[in-house]
């Protein structure tokens, strides 16, 4: 038990030297560009899990005898 409050104590003692060596505004631009960089993951991975899925969907509407046309306009 002690080990572990020891390396939590040295973790929080070099997360607080790391805080007071930057500015708040430096701050405030790390954590905004995290935040821009985490919504631009999401975004990503939320396109191409559509694209999956709308490509799932003209498949099986195909395999299921709706024309290509009119599945890809209902995919659409």
């Amino acid at each position: 038990m002690e080990r572990l409050q020891t390396a939590f104590a040295y973790f929080v003692s070099l997360l607080l030297a790391w805080f007071s060596r930057h500015s708040p505004q430096d701050i405030a631009f790390m954590v905004g560009s995290l935040v821009a960089v985490g919504t631009l993951i999401i975004n990503l991975v939320s396109a191409i899990v559509n694209w999956h899925y709308r490509r799932k969907t003209l498949a099986l509407l195909v395999a299921q005898g709706m024309s290509r046309e009119a599945a890809n306009e209902y995919t659409r």
